[in-house]
């Protein structure tokens, strides 16, 4: 199966991005592939969010692991 997605972006006017992607491709690839259209560098931190029912934000997937803890 293949995912089809349009991009835009409320902050740059006309701004569009329509990409596939195979079912099987990772979030990293996910990831390559936006940056790589958009002639970003690939050093961009990014994150991926998972949303549940009424687009409430669920499972939040990064880049580079975060250390979430708040050791003092």
């Amino acid at each position: 199966m293949i995912y089809k997605f349009t991009i835009i972006s409320d902050e740059v006017d006309d701004f569009m991005r329509e990409i596939q992607i195979d079912s099987t491709a990772t979030f990293l690839d996910l990831h390559k592939l936006i940056v790589g259209s958009c002639g970003y560098k690939n050093d961009q931190l990014t994150s991926f969010t998972i949303c549940e029912n009424g687009w409430e934000k669920g499972q939040e997937i990064t880049l580079e692991a975060m250390d979430t803890s708040a050791d003092v």
